[in-house]
């Protein structure tokens, strides 16, 4: 087994789109992300005025072992990305925090991954 780094990621990348709606509400597009393979990077991208991703905390997996090894990292306010490392099948929660820039209130939601072999 080859060890998962940034540098590893091969042309595998799959996308999600992060909103928060005029109440606060946030949404994940898609709400269940279907994956396959290793090495896969995930790149979330925030469409929501007023609401940016925190510096850190963005993206966290609770117990994400060998599939999520590496902590997600917010490359930017609008941008945040996941090494997804492993090919092991199985579903992940994984929370998704924004930030109000005004305010300052965090708002979180709890979509998954689901890995497919």
């Amino acid at each position: 087994m080859s060890v998962c780094t940034p540098d590893t990621v091969e042309q595998a990348v799959s996308h999600v789109l992060v909103s928060v709606d005029a109440a606060g509400n946030i949404s994940c597009q898609p709400a269940e992300l279907d994956v396959s393979g290793s090495n896969v990077l995930i790149v979330f991208a925030l469409a929501a005025r007023d609401w940016v991703f925190p510096d850190s905390g963005a993206i966290v997996v609770a117990n994400g072992g060998t599939q999520f090894p590496i902590p997600a990292w917010t490359i930017n306010n609008k941008q945040a990305a996941l090494l997804d490392c492993d090919t092991a099948a199985g579903t992940f929660s994984y929370t998704v925090t924004v930030q109000h820039t005004s305010s300052g209130q965090r708002k979180s939601l709890d979509p998954t991954i689901k890995n497919q072999p």
